[in-house]
């Protein structure tokens, strides 16, 4: 499968030419890598680092995931990883562009993954506890908390 809706949204598989979107979106999701007292450039080498890690690990826990390219027809908006199972859709990562934040990306992706799940599934996700805006946006779409290990929230909608 090459692509895949996400209501008005559309997910495709990354591209080597998505390679510097991909970057500047996981060393947006950084804010403690930005914050450091150091070259841009040496900024940037950690964030690469820390990005093909971030992707092994996932490759290792999630074995079957899916990744999407989350567009708009025009421009690159975001990313999604999933990992579905016979009974539960593990949201393991959604990262939206910071030009895209506050425009209801991630809200349309989560409404259409509990329409796919509606009845059939559970879907969980996991957020850091500083992260409100994340929390509340999870709250509206009917997440609850089912485990606080005091960094993160391990979230699921029935």
């Amino acid at each position: 499968m090459n692509e895949r809706r996400f209501g008005a949204l559309t997910g495709r598989a990354p591209q080597a030419s998505d390679a510097a979107f991909l970057a500047a979106l996981y060393l947006a999701t950084r804010l403690d890598l930005g914050a450091l007292p150091v070259p841009r450039n040496v900024i940037e080498g950690i964030a690469r680092h820390q990005q093909q890690l971030q992707v092994d690990e996932y490759a290792q826990r999630y074995p079957a995931a899916e990744t999407w390219l989350l567009t708009d027809g025009r421009e690159a908006l975001g990313r999604v990883v999933l990992d579905w199972t016979s009974d539960t859709l593990r949201v393991v990562d959604l990262a939206v562009a910071p030009h895209a934040r506050r425009q209801g990306v991630a809200r349309t992706v989560l409404g259409a993954l509990q329409d796919a799940c509606l009845g059939q599934r559970t879907m969980t996700l996991r957020v850091r506890c500083e992260n409100t805006a994340a929390r509340a946006l999870y709250a509206a779409c009917g997440f609850a908390v089912e485990r606080d290990d005091g960094a993160t929230l391990e979230l699921a909608w029935r």
